[in-house]
């Protein structure tokens, strides 16, 4: 019972493979894609158990005919012996591990009903049938297969298994071809960023861990073979992982995160086959090569244009395919039991890969070829293009409905379409912003084109080539006496008279329309009369695109002059809304843009923490582990004595002593960049407090003081006068006694950063007006000293008050009843979006229930308090 049990609980550990396998695929592939990755793992799991339950048992591990394929054992029933069903269950978890390799190399292009006749060809015919050749009874210790007979050796399945996944995968990647976009003609290869690579690691663990079962289980009993197996799964891993990163840090002066992902499960794989047959130095070296012939296989994929998705086939088939091969180079022969000479053995591992990739890669290529021609294999460039997600499962998402409305708005300019609000979601947020500033684009659009409809001047749109009218108003009907559809056949040329003669040439004419100003020229009208007309032309650049639009106004009546200063107020009427209009536009984008940017810098603060903090806690540990494998390489190296010239060669060539002196160092200087990470970390995670969306005690100085944190370069570095004297702004913290509040804290702590920030600005102002003020000789003796003072105190047990207050120029006592009006702002477009200041009075009024005020003088600076409750009332209602 003590075999059955392990057997049991190395089945359950090979089962954890397949969630393994769908993390690390789902993490490396684009989001787009991420579910139809993930079903795919599923579904293909689902498959193969059954088919391999129906009949692939029967044909790998059935009565042998002639050492082809099994003839017994279809449709098995397990309930009357314990051995086999655990046999069954750990043999079912393999044959669905060689199916799911797929499903990565392959990921972005294939449709799910392909996919799912190509897992049925693999766990119902070229597995089972392999595996027949190679372990057809194994379960009683007589091999009966005809690969087996012959002495070839795979323990745990390098080739069975993981090459024959690996050359499936290969035969279905070259039918359906390279991703869209991943081989651009004449242009470099094209990376395609994975989606979680954190998501990616957690898969590589789970895949680690399920490796144990997978390689200790092979034993099929629990002897005293076991531990020395997991000690040598886990150092191929370790080696595999370690020789990526530092092929990929030579090649690309850093460490590749998918590169050392792959490298740890290339060692894994190489090592499967020769686990129970070589001591723990022989299964670095076997994992450490099997990471390097990964990683050569995958620069010739793309030199060849084979888009392998997560480099599948590389560290499968390639890996699989050395780390079979490394049973005849270093097994021991004893343990291995087959009676053949070395090189004898080296023949036969030989003959079981080609055989392998023969079978493997041409069945497949066979069935599938076939199959595609009735029903292809790949989907669609749209539905490609849209993401498997939405194409093959309708899975739509609130960041697809997001990007389809934009997409329509694009195509069709429709304005008036708005994106659906998912609450309380960073996408629901984008999308609610995104329907404000359409919102505020299509009044302002609107506005425009009431304008131009309702103008009196003549209003046209031509095309920059030929001059050719696209658009005309009303009034320009009135002007030119033809009807808007009748316009649009004319040029420019037929409205104004264009003549060669009396200009000189269209082009100096055009010039002379494009030059600031209104200029007079003579209409044409539909009657044949001629008139004076005053014309004013732009161009308009609208990305790639141009047209021009011209305004033309009939002055034959203007013979008085109070008629043309009426005119003329008019055109400066329009001129000024139009450049408000502008204005606001602009100030929303800017607005848009910095809302966009503060919520991406605390969503990867939030995201970063984790990862941040584990990289710190393991780097001590890794420093320790790497030092004790410099010096069991050192042991090694005296142990050996002489050494062999090839690794010696291989010594020399990775400049072996200067990673031992260069490696210590960089640990260190890595703990000390990590520990200055988890500063910034931690005070962009107290400023922004993603993880307090609701109300929450909290200490306002410690909020206060993160804001000063993250402010503190513009603090120390931002006043500089014309003779390269610096000021620092001094900040006074004057804090009282006050208990913890209940608030929004991420809201509040924006609070504190927009006023804090305008303080600066203020300051910044001040001091250039100071130095300019000194150059000049302008000054009373005294040195300007910026500073800002921030002071806390309970007003009675219910009330708190924070003062922030700087000694800069002041705010007119004009401007402060407009202070907290929304797009308001006394500074220059793009450098204030005026909604600081009234995003803030927001928040402390309306969300916290409190008070903010503004008390300045000229010349002495302004200070803005806030009041809030130390308690706040629910207000659920009110936002409803």
């Amino acid at each position: 019972m003590i075999d059955i049990l392990w057997l049991i609980v190395s089945a359950s550990l090979v089962f954890l493979m397949q969630p393994g396998f769908m993390c690390l695929e789902s993490g490396l592939t684009r989001s787009k894609n991420s579910i139809n990755v993930a079903i795919k793992n599923l579904a293909d799991f689902c498959v193969s158990v059954a088919l391999f339950w129906a009949f692939g048992y029967a044909l790998m591990f059935g009565v042998s005919k002639s050492g082809w394929f099994g003839t017994s054992h279809f449709l098995p029933t397990l309930e009357d012996s314990a051995p086999l069903a655990a046999f069954f269950l750990f043999q079912a978890m393999f044959c669905s591990t060689a199916t799911t390799i797929v499903s990565g190399a392959i990921a972005e292009r294939m449709r799910f009903q392909a996919y799912l006749v190509t897992s049925a060809i693999a766990s119902g015919l070229v597995y089972p049938i392999f595996g027949h050749w190679v372990w057809n009874g194994a379960d009683t210790g007589n091999l009966s297969g005809w690969l087996g007979t012959l002495g070839f050796v795979d323990f745990a399945g390098s080739t069975v298994v993981h090459s024959i996944g690996g050359w499936i995968a290969l035969a279905a990647l070259l039918l359906t071809g390279p991703r869209l976009g991943r081989f651009p003609p004449g242009q470099p290869m094209q990376s395609f960023p994975g989606s979680n690579l954190p998501l990616s690691v957690l898969g590589v663990m789970l895949l680690w861990f399920g490796w144990l079962g997978f390689n200790g289980g092979s034993t099929l009993a629990l002897n005293e073979q076991v531990p020395s197996i997991l000690v040598n799964t886990v150092l191929a891993g370790v080696a595999g992982m370690i020789m990526a990163a530092a092929l990929s840090w030579r090649q690309r002066k850093l460490p590749d995160v998918g590169m050392m992902l792959n490298g740890s499960i290339a060692g894994l794989v190489a090592i499967t086959a020769s686990c129970h047959a070589v001591t723990g130095p022989l299964a670095i070296i076997i994992g450490g090569s099997g990471a390097a012939a990964m990683m050569l296989v995958v620069y010739w994929f793309r030199r060849w244009h084979i888009d392998d998705a997560v480099d599948a086939i590389a560290v499968h088939g390639a890996a699989g395919a050395w780390g079979t091969l490394a049973v005849g180079l270093f097994g021991n022969l004893e343990q291995l039991g087959t009676g053949l000479t070395r090189s004898a053995q080296i023949g036969v591992q030989l003959l079981g890969i080609g055989t392998a990739f023969i079978w493997a890669f041409g069945m497949t290529w066979l069935l599938l070829s076939n199959f595609n021609r009735w029903s292809p294999l790949r989907v669609s460039k749209e539905a490609e293009e849209i993401g498997l997600n939405v194409s093959e499962h309708g899975a739509r998402t609130a960041t697809y409905e997001l990007f389809r409305v934009m997409d329509h708005q694009a195509e069709t300019r429709d304005l008036s379409l708005r994106v659906p609000v998912e609450p309380f979601t960073e996408v629901g947020h984008i999308a609610a912003r995104y329907n404000q500033v359409m919102a505020a684009m299509q009044e302002a659009v609107m506005r425009t084109d009431e304008i131009v409809r309702t103008a009196t001047d003549a209003i046209v749109t031509f095309s920059t080539p030929t001059l050719q009218i696209l658009s005309a108003n009303p009034s320009a009907e009135e002007v030119f006496g033809y009807p808007s559809q009748e316009l649009c056949r004319f040029s420019l040329a037929d409205l104004i008279g264009w003549s060669v003669q009396s200009v000189g040439s269209k082009a100096t004419l055009l010039a002379r329309l494009l030059s600031p100003g209104q200029h007079e020229v003579i209409g044409c009208h539909a009657d044949g009369s001629v008139f004076p007309i005053e014309a004013t032309v732009t161009r308009a650049e609208l990305g790639d695109r141009s047209f021009y639009t011209g305004t033309f106004r009939d002055i034959t009546e203007r013979k008085q002059a109070e008629e043309a200063a009426r005119q003329r107020q008019r055109s400066e009427e329009l001129e000024q809304a139009l450049e408000q209009l502008r204005q606001a536009q602009s100030q929303l984008i800017q607005s848009e843009k910095m809302s966009s940017l503060g919520q991406m810098v605390a969503g990867v603060a939030h995201e970063i923490n984790n990862p941040v903090n584990f990289i710190y806690g393991n780097l001590a540990y890794a420093k320790t582990y790497t030092q004790d494998l410099l010096h069991l390489v050192s042991l090694y190296q005296q142990a050996v004595g002489e050494i062999p010239p090839p690794l010696q060669t291989e010594i020399e060539a990775i400049e072996l002593d200067f990673l031992r002196e260069d490696l210590p160092k960089l640990q260190d200087s890595l703990l000390v960049g990590a520990e200055r990470i988890r500063e910034i970390v931690q005070s962009l995670r107290v400023f922004s407090r993603l993880d307090e969306a609701e109300v929450k005690q909290v200490d306002i100085h410690e909020g206060i003081d993160s804001t000063l944190m993250i402010l503190q370069g513009r603090l120390k570095t931002s006043l500089r006068g014309r003779d390269r004297a610096a000021a620092v702004i001094q900040v006074q913290r004057h804090y009282g006694l006050l208990p913890q509040i209940e608030c929004y804290a991420g809201q509040l702590n924006q609070v504190f950063m927009n006023l804090l920030s305008n303080a600066i600005d203020v300051l910044e102002e001040t001091w250039r007006d100071s130095c300019q003020l000194a150059t000049m000789g302008n000054t009373n003796g005294k040195a300007f000293q910026p500073a800002i003072a921030i002071h806390t105190a309970m007003l009675d047990e219910d009330w708190i008050e924070i003062v922030i207050r700087d000694n800069g120029k002041g705010i007119p006592a004009a401007l402060q009843p407009k202070l907290f009006d929304p797009f308001f702002t006394t500074k220059d477009v793009g450098k204030g979006t005026g909604l600081g200041l009234s995003i803030s009075y927001q928040v402390v009024v309306e969300r916290h229930g409190g008070r903010m005020t503004c008390h300045s003088e000229p010349g002495q600076g302004a200070a803005f308090s806030i009041q809030i409750p130390t308690k706040q009332r629910d207000r659920s209602g009110e936002a409803e």
